[in-house]
């Protein structure tokens, strides 16, 4: 966590573990067991989104080994198993998942649902979200990702706030025809994911994230972290353009960037 501008900004990415990042921001002949503990406390970074729990659900032993595994100083943020995306499921469902999460509950800082691009405004689907949050939100805040634009307008966005539902702030390539750069947060805390710009991402059926935020754009981030941090009790920022080592690189960038900028400001 970095004390940017006396807010607490959390800054890492969307999972850790991938071959291309052997060679570009680990070590040659990394294996997998110590990504964690080279991303953490060699490389320092200090959050990270826990996104395998998209595809199964998470265990006592395969968080107990994150736990072991990770810096003392880490934060997470947990991607919602897809399943949950299409229905509510049970309570016991979710505690079946929370209690997987055990030995790393005091390292999670959130929750949040990644809704795909069929998942439209809608009466029944508002409902769906407020149920998520009372599985999961009860003592954390709860975050959803819409990437469907039309969930942009401002009766569904009101709507949201007043269920106390922070929505997740995408950079997504402009011509993908997602969701808009939204910079607003909802509630205590901002949340920003970003995707990156590619040029071969050019529908919300081509995704692609192999792409380098740019110092420009990384200065960007930045100052709509900065502005929203002055009201917001917490930003995340979780780089998600994954490929090629991208995402970390662009991370450690972006808290250089701020670490400076808040040693500026107080001189």
């Amino acid at each position: 966590m970095l004390l940017h501008n006396d807010t607490p900004t959390y800054i890492g990415t969307a999972g850790y573990k991938f071959d291309d990042w052997v060679g570009t921001f680990y070590p040659t002949r990394t294996f997998n067991e110590e990504m964690l503990g080279h991303y953490s406390k060699d490389k320092g970074l200090k959050f990270l989104e826990l996104t395998f729990t998209f595809y199964t659900d998470p265990t006592v032993e395969i968080t107990e080994n994150i736990a072991t595994n990770a810096s003392e100083d880490l934060s997470l943020s947990v991607r919602l198993p897809k399943r949950f995306l299409k229905n509510p499921s049970s309570i016991f469902d979710a505690n079946r998942v929370i209690s997987g999460l055990e030995p790393v509950q005091d390292m999670v800082r959130c929750y949040f649902a990644d809704f795909f691009y069929g998942f439209m405004p809608s009466r029944a689907n508002l409902d769906h979200i407020a149920i998520l949050r009372d599985r999961f939100g009860k003592d954390k805040p709860f975050f959803v990702e819409l990437a469907n634009r039309r969930w942009y307008k401002e009766k569904y966005i009101e709507e949201l706030k007043n269920l106390g539902i922070g929505i997740v702030i995408c950079d997504y390539p402009s011509t993908s025809g997602l969701a808009p750069y939204f910079v607003q947060h909802f509630g205590d805390n901002a949340y920003f994911r970003l995707y990156g710009n590619s040029p071969e991402w050019v529908s919300h059926d081509t995704r692609n994230l192999e792409y380098n935020y740019s110092e420009k754009e990384l200065t960007k981030v930045m100052n709509d972290a900065t502005k929203l941090g002055k009201t917001a009790d917490k930003v995340f920022v979780s780089f998600c353009n994954s490929a090629k080592g991208y995402a970390p690189k662009n991370a450690m960038e972006l808290k250089r960037m701020m670490r400076i900028d808040t040693r500026e400001k107080t001189v």
